[in-house]
């Protein structure tokens, strides 16, 4: 969250974070950013993983999170100049085929409530360790054993038109297996048709952060850029006795009489032939 090469990301997707419920509170590390909006699902469960998925969303761009029942699923509807992306982190369960069918389903009806509800074109970006193999993303090395382990992504793929963008036969998750280290392509990133059509670079980030998957960087060629603070005054500062003064000096050469209206146009007409050499006030950057 720190690291100056995605300081600048409209998003961060996370899966499996530190995160505990104790209590009925959920705490996560860390709780908060100065510079992220910090999104969890919508649902908790007990026990040490209490959630599965969690978004960090840069705080200049505009998002609603998206309630999807499931602790291991987290999405948000992002707002960008000339598009709307409903974006998902998941998580599911190794070897547990109900899990990747439930979160399959969880997605689904999401995309389709959004699109929906929204009346507009939506385009959909999912990112997650969603642990199953298929060639399409694993490459030639994926034994024909575990060809159709993947089928509820593949079918998911199919009727909303998503393209899965890393480099096929590129190694996600790198660990220790019967035979010694292995590596694998479990983590996906996939993307609806005008997104895909957009995106410039989908790699293995190059900073290592502790994990043993590696981070995806996925960037597109779409405008977006954080707003530009401007100067704004910083009263604080400003010579208040001066102005006091000034202010004073002002009402006791000014008549009292006409209407309020008249008074006030008066009394602004001498401020305005003073502004020259009026006080003026510190500034800041907001």
């Amino acid at each position: 969250m720190n690291d100056e090469q995605t300081k600048d990301a409209v998003a961060l997707a996370i899966q499996e974070p530190q995160a505990r419920r104790i209590q009925g509170r959920l705490l996560t590390t860390p709780m908060g950013h100065h510079k992220w909006t910090k999104m969890v699902p919508s649902t908790w469960r007990e026990g040490r993983w209490a959630i599965r998925s969690m978004l960090w969303i840069n705080k200049d761009v505009e998002a609603e999170q998206v309630r999807i029942e499931s602790p291991d699923l987290t999405a948000a509807v992002i707002r960008l100049p000339e598009r709307l992306v409903l974006i998902a982190s998941v998580y599911v369960e190794g070897g547990e085929a109900s899990a990747l069918i439930d979160a399959c389903d969880h997605l689904r009806k999401a995309i389709i409530k959004v699109r929906r509800n929204t009346g507009a074109v939506v385009d959909i970006m999912i990112m997650g360790d969603f642990n199953r193999h298929d060639q399409l993303w694993g490459g030639d090395e994926v034994s024909l054993g575990r060809q159709g382990e993947a089928d509820p992504i593949i079918d998911l793929m199919s009727e909303f038109a998503l393209s899965s963008l890393l480099k096929r036969g590129t190694k996600t998750w790198q660990g220790e297996g019967q035979n010694g280290d292995c590596e694998s392509t479990i983590d996906l990133v996939l993307a609806s048709d005008n997104l895909a059509d957009l995106m410039t670079k989908c790699v293995i980030h190059g900073t290592e952060h502790g994990s043993d998957h590696r981070t995806i960087e996925t960037v597109f060629d779409a405008p977006w850029s954080a707003p530009k603070h401007q100067e704004r005054l910083l009263l604080k500062n400003a010579p208040w006795k001066e102005i006091n003064a000034r202010i004073a000096s002002t009402l006791a050469t000014t008549t009292s009489e006409g209407t309020v209206q008249q008074k006030t146009d008066r009394l602004m007409a001498k401020n305005t032939s003073a502004r020259t050499d009026s006080p003026g006030c510190g500034k800041t950057i907001s």
